[in-house]
């Protein structure tokens, strides 16, 4: 499956030659993870719901 999320770069994420600084990455990592769960049907509240996490440990 391939999902794209779009991302607007805010001013606060940037340094003063405007280049995204790196700790933003995991941020919009997360973001595409959210999108990518819901476009599959399994957004978190349905992760929440059948307990999800708890079978991982």
């Amino acid at each position: 499956m391939i999902s794209k999320s779009k991302v607007t770069v805010r001013y606060a994420e940037t340094d003063k030659m405007g280049i995204v600084h790196h700790s933003v990455y995991p941020i919009w990592y997360e973001l595409a993870r959210t999108d990518l769960s819901k476009q599959a049907g399994f957004p978190y509240s349905k992760m929440e719901e059948v307990r999800y996490y708890d079978s991982l440990s």
